[in-house]
């Protein structure tokens, strides 16, 4: 095979290592990773030889800046229940209200120093868990200032995505955070235009690129009014860490 016949674009090499193109870009920029540039807007061109070498030499897990407390540990607790770091679950809901309480409850805990949170859902949907949280918690707004409580939109398509993610979570580490929280609704996948096929290789490959790269604990929450029996199932199927907990916090 050919010199030319064995070059990776970045898309390519980023699925080869199982990382992001945003880790790819940063690697090469440090010199890390070895790569070729072609063209006039030189983009990047990675040797299958060069990725082989790469995953010899070093873990292909980014390191991400961060300290180690005193209180280090691998689990957050979430509703009294310890959760493992690089835990992915799905829940299920069926109205309204059933979608905030799971939403509440996997973020009351994580709203304190040293934990960032991060929620998606409609404007609608987003007041009414926040209402709820105040309830219990008061206002919320100095978490949001202090950047504790982040609210954001999905991407046109999953490698968007991973890439908002890259560069969320290890800013987030580089600022101190110790714990990460994400909460998604996953109708906003549909909304922002993203296909079914879409939101299964979104949760794919965040189970694969980020998931377990961070001290991160993630629920995707799914709408039974939107998601037919068999979509539901396939996303059953792509949360395997939730059959570790108990079945009546997740569903609603």
């Amino acid at each position: 095979m050919s010199d030319s016949e064995d070059l990776l674009d970045i898309k390519q090499a980023a699925a080869f290592l199982g990382v992001s193109e945003t880790s790819l870009r940063r690697w090469t920029n440090s010199g890390r990773l070895a790569c070729l540039r072609v063209g006039g807007k030189r983009e990047r061109r990675f040797r299958r030889m060069d990725l082989l070498t790469f995953m010899e030499i070093q873990p292909v897990a980014d390191p991400v800046p961060r300290s180690q407390p005193s209180d280090h540990r691998e689990h957050t607790v979430i509703a009294g229940i310890p959760v493992t770091f690089g835990t992915h679950l799905c829940a299920l809901y069926g109205n309204d209200a059933g979608r905030t309480k799971l939403a509440v409850e996997f973020l009351f805990e994580g709203l304190s120093p040293g934990s960032v949170c991060f929620l998606n859902a409609s404007a609608e949907t987003r007041g009414q868990i926040l209402a709820q949280l105040e309830r219990g918690r008061g206002s919320l707004q100095p978490e949001i200032d202090a950047g504790r409580l982040v609210f954001y939109k999905y991407c046109h398509t999953p490698q968007e995505q991973f890439d908002y993610w890259e560069t969320s979570f290890v800013s987030a580490m580089s600022a101190g955070a110790r714990s990460l929280r994400v909460v998604g609704d996953m109708t906003s996948c549909l909304d922002a235009g993203m296909t079914l096929d879409d939101v299964m290789e979104y949760e794919a490959g965040y189970d694969r690129i980020l998931a377990k790269r961070f001290p991160l604990v993630t629920l995707c929450l799914y709408d039974l009014r939107r998601f037919e029996s068999l979509e539901v199932l396939k996303a059953l199927q792509g949360h395997t860490d939730m059959f570790r907990y108990p079945a009546e916090r997740l569903l609603a």
